[in-house]
């Protein structure tokens, strides 16, 4: 028993170790709402055009326009949690719990909102009609192994775009 133990062990550092020297499997410690606002001197930046997975494990990858991962995080190591709105007076909605700050996103002024497929994809137009944010809600868990502020991609993660 102690022998596979060891092994076991010794298979996640060796897949740390790797991961680390090939790719730098740390989350990223995301310190304020995600902004593709230019003008926004306080948002934690990502380019024009980036695409937000969201998973139902709280792993957050983001995608910049050229299809390349420039970041993943999980929502325990988020710097704070923003204000969610709360359901119009008169509801029967429960209060929504604040949501972590990597499910925050300051676009510019002007910009448009389209929510049309639902929950699960939602999209953001400049005052011109160029699409500068994709946001996308997946129900199924990143598979990984979370090593404090350390992760190992497990095989059969998926590449999302």
């Amino acid at each position: 028993m102690r022998r596979n133990r060891l092994a076991i062990m010794a298979v996640a550092i060796g897949l740390l170790v790797t991961c680390l020297a090939t790719s730098g499997c740390m989350f990223t410690k995301v310190t304020s709402m995600f902004s593709v606002d230019p003008e926004d001197e306080h948002g934690f930046q990502i380019p024009q055009g980036s695409t937000i997975y969201h998973w139902a494990n709280g792993i957050t990858e983001v995608y910049g326009p050229d299809n390349q991962r420039i970041l993943i995080t999980k929502d325990s190591l988020v710097n704070y949690s923003h204000p969610t709105p709360q359901p119009a007076p008169g509801t029967s909605s429960p209060p929504r719990s604040p949501s972590p700050t990597s499910h925050g996103y300051q676009v510019p002024n002007n910009s448009t909102i389209d929510s049309s497929e639902g929950d699960t994809i939602i999209r953001v137009y400049s005052a011109d009609g160029t699409l500068i944010l994709t946001v996308i809600e997946r129900p199924e868990e990143f598979p990984l192994v979370s090593l404090g502020i350390f992760y190992v991609p497990l095989p059969g993660a998926p590449h999302t775009p």
